[in-house]
């Protein structure tokens, strides 16, 4: 008997998010029903700048995919079957690592690796679960972000400087208080908070922008000593607007930047046009984006917000800390070559090429110990706090890829950006062209904390946001 095989490849919109030039494309839904090991899949394309591995980290791409047209429409992954099935580049495949949630996966360049990556991939689709009917499946969107991992390890808190000490930065306290060095985050397990020999203590001039002065924070509280991930740029206005373009219409009137009446002359650039959001300039960092919207983001893309403990793991690594120490190294801006230019773009002058990064010239690039970019001068990076008991509930949470009515649905999560608490701000942000450089515009040096716990702040041109996500 002759058995009819129905073979239907759907060419389907790419979505390309550009970040360090990352791009999707030529996406096809392979549906080949009957056929053994023939599963239920998506194959693209996909492609990245300056991409590394190598002894001491490694960057990655977080890809997660949506069907178009549903609500929750997030795509589950399989936990095996997925295939390079070209590589482009002069080496070895890249690793194909499945979140242990299934909500996306990680594409890690080969060892000992750096450069431009370029591969044809096949993933498969997890279909054991509740899975759209094939006849009203119109399309399939796959995201990208290049993320970055940032090892296991201890590493040291705070800044040494007095100045640091009257910005609220962390520090191991002495029997009264005061302070007796930098503290060292050894492990995920509790930390005792207070003003006694060699606890965890900062200086406090108001609970509500430097913290409470208490504790502890909780054993599953993201410490930053475990691995993790981060988004290896801010969030772009090119990758918002993707995220406005898949959330159903009423949910975008939450979650859309738009409508202040200075939004297009401070940095703002995405714009509605015939009911399609377009960002003018996609690289662009996001501005006017509140903690609320940030939070949405990352449910929606399987991230979750990062700590201000991870957010000092991140720029400095295991290195001891410095007297008002920026994130690439130095206390100063003599070699530093990462500017918003008078057109608001975030830039390389004299052509530097971010390829030619490494850790010798990180304050050239504005780059941290692990070559994530810009955690300070581009936009306010909003973190979890633990200067409140609502930050300090945290517990690291994933998002699942779908959102109650445009708003996240993890209970550990901060929910409000009207000061009560949860999140706080570091890093420093850009406000506009001709301001004096102080400590907080548009540089904060890696402890400084001033706002640490502030929870407010609606959308404006110096807020921005970063996700991140624990390592399996």
């Amino acid at each position: 008997m002759i058995r009819l095989v129905v073979i239907l490849i759907v060419c389907l919109s790419s979505s390309n998010l550009i970040s360090s030039n990352i791009s999707v494309d030529n996406i096809r839904l392979v549906n080949r029903d009957g056929v053994a090991q023939s599963p239920f899949s998506i194959i693209f394309d996909i492609s990245w700048d300056n991409a590394w591995h190598n002894e001491k980290n490694h960057d990655a791409a977080w890809v997660f995919m949506k069907y178009s047209g549903y609500w929750n429409n997030h795509v589950k992954v399989a936990a095996t079957g997925h295939r390079v099935l070209k590589n482009r580049t002069e080496s070895n495949n890249p690793t194909i690592q499945v979140s242990e949630d299934g909500v996306g996966l990680y594409i890690l360049p080969p060892e000992d690796f750096r450069g431009h990556t370029s591969y044809k991939v096949q993933i498969v689709i997890d279909t054991t679960g509740a899975v759209p009917s094939w006849s009203k499946i119109k399309d399939v969107k796959v995201h990208a972000i290049e993320m970055v991992y940032i090892p296991q390890g201890g590493f040291e808190v705070g800044s040494p400087d007095a100045d640091a000490i009257k910005r609220a930065a962390f520090y191991s306290s002495n029997n009264e208080g005061g302070y007796k060095g930098s503290f060292t985050i050894k492990s995920e397990d509790e930390i005792q908070v207070g003003p006694e020999e060699d606890k965890f203590y900062y200086w406090s001039e108001s609970a509500l922008y430097n913290g409470d002065q208490k504790g502890p924070i909780p054993s599953d509280f993201p410490k930053g000593y475990d691995a993790f991930y981060i988004m290896k740029y801010e969030l772009t206005q090119g990758q918002y607007a993707a995220f406005l373009n898949d959330i159903p219409v009423n949910w975008t009137y939450l979650r859309s930047p738009l409508g202040g009446r200075d939004y297009y002359k401070k940095r703002g650039g995405i714009r509605l046009e015939k009911g399609i959001y377009k960002a003018d300039a996609p690289t662009r960092p996001m501005n006017y984006v509140s903690f609320t919207d940030g939070l949405a983001y990352s449910d929606w893309a399987g991230l979750r917000p990062i700590t201000e403990l991870e957010y000092e793991k991140a720029a400095r690594g295991p290195a001891p800390p410095k007297d008002a120490e920026f994130v690439w190294g130095t206390s100063n801006y003599n070699n530093l070559e990462r500017y918003v230019n008078t057109q608001a773009e975030l830039v390389f002058t004299h052509d530097i090429d971010e390829g030619d990064l490494n850790d010798d010239n990180r304050d050239v690039f504005g780059a941290s110990y692990y070559w994530v970019m810009d955690l300070s001068g581009s936009v306010w990076e909003k973190v979890i706090t633990v200067g409140n008991e609502i930050g300090r509930q945290f517990k690291g949470s994933h998002g699942d890829g779908n959102l109650d009515f445009g708003n996240a649905t993890n209970e550990d999560w901060p929910t409000s950006d009207n000061e009560k608490g949860g999140f706080g701000y570091r890093g420093g942000g850009y406000y506009e062209v001709g301001t004096t450089y102080s400590d907080f515009n548009p540089h904060s040096p890696i402890g400084y904390r001033y706002y640490g716990a502030w929870s407010g702040g609606p959308r404006y041109i110096s807020y921005g946001y970063r996700a991140g996500r624990s390592a399996d």
